[in-house]
Formats: structure tokens, C-alpha cells, sequence
């Protein structure tokens, strides 16, 4: 693992443009290269996981999964999780819309529980914080990356039609 790379690793403050891509993966291969240090249904779950922030189609699972391996095995691994929990703050957001034909807001999230459900009523709170009304609001989780990556294809295709008129 590249504990060199990872400002967590040394106690200091994890900031998105400090923190590189590949970071939480190296934690949990760190994690299954410890002998004895999880079971196999953790070690299944791990790799769950991993795969999940590999992929990044799913930031939801991803989510479900880390809470569930939190709850098992933050206190024997805590700098671990740390450091993975700073990592799923820093490349995962919450999209909030006020309603379903209502534009989608960016929420950031904070790990702070070890349940979901309490991360996605956190961000709803505070969506009503800013004075967004909530109709019939809809909270979906997504990989940071993801988001950029489909604005940046929107803007090309924004870019090209209006250029081919």
C-alpha cells in the first residue's frame, strides 16, 4: 500500500485535492492481506465492496456495504476506516431534488452514523436548511467522478449542436 500518498495515513486532514482515486482500495487490500484480522463474511463483504469502488455504478451499495463493515470492524481497524470513511466523503454526493421534474442539487455527505437511512436524512435536512421545499423529494447517492464525467458529455453535446446550427 502507498501510505506515502494518503495525507490520513499520517493524521493528517484528508481534502479532495489531496486524496487520490485509489486510495480506499489500497485500505481494503491492506484490510485482506492482514491474516486473521476479518473473517471470511467479512472478507466476502471487503471484496463487495472493493469491486463496488472499483466499478463506481453503484455509490448507494457502496454505502450500504462500508456501513455494514463499519459497524463489524471499525473499532479492531479504526484508522482503516478512517481513512475510507474520509475517501466516500470526499467521492461520493448526495443529488436532492425537491421534487421529481425539479432540478438536482448537490448535498455533501458526512459519514457520521453507521446507517444510511440517518446519511440520507441528514442530507435532506439540510437540504431544507437552504430553503429548498421538499414535494415529493427523491435522494440518490453518486460517485463525484460520475457526475463530472456526465456534465462534461452534456456540455460537449450542448457545445456541439449548437455549433452544427
Amino acid at each position: 500500500m502507498k501510505n506515502e500518498t494518503c495525507p490520513a495515513a499520517f493524521g493528517a486532514e484528508c481534502l479532495p485535492a489531496t486524496c487520490h482515486g485509489r486510495c480506499a482500495i489500497e485500505v481494503i487490500d491492506e484490510l485482506l492481506s492482514q491474516r486473521k484480522s476479518v473473517t471470511g463474511e467479512q472478507a466476502d463483504l471487503l471484496l463487495d465492496l472493493r469491486w463496488q469502488l472499483s466499478r463506481q455504478d453503484s455509490a448507494e451499495e457502496a454505502l450500504r456495504l462500508f456501513a455494514t463493515l463499519r459497524l463489524q470492524l471499525e473499532s479492531f481497524h479504526y484508522l482503516a476506516f478512517f481513512r475510507m470513511r474520509r475517501w466516500l466523503e470526499h467521492h461520493i454526493v448526495a443529488q436532492v431534488q425537491s421534487c421529481p421534474v425539479a432540478p438536482v442539487h448537490i448535498c455533501a455527505i458526512k459519514l457520521d452514523s453507521y446507517c444510511i437511512e440517518a446519511v440520507r436524512r441528514h442530507c435532506l435536512c439540510r437540504s431544507l436548511e437552504k430553503g429548498t421545499p421538499l414535494l415529493a423529494p427523491r435522494l440518490t447517492f453518486a460517485f463525484r467522478e460520475n457526475i463530472r464525467h456526465a456534465r462534461a458529455i452534456a456540455q460537449a453535446k450542448t457545445q456541439l449542436s449548437v455549433s452544427s446550427h
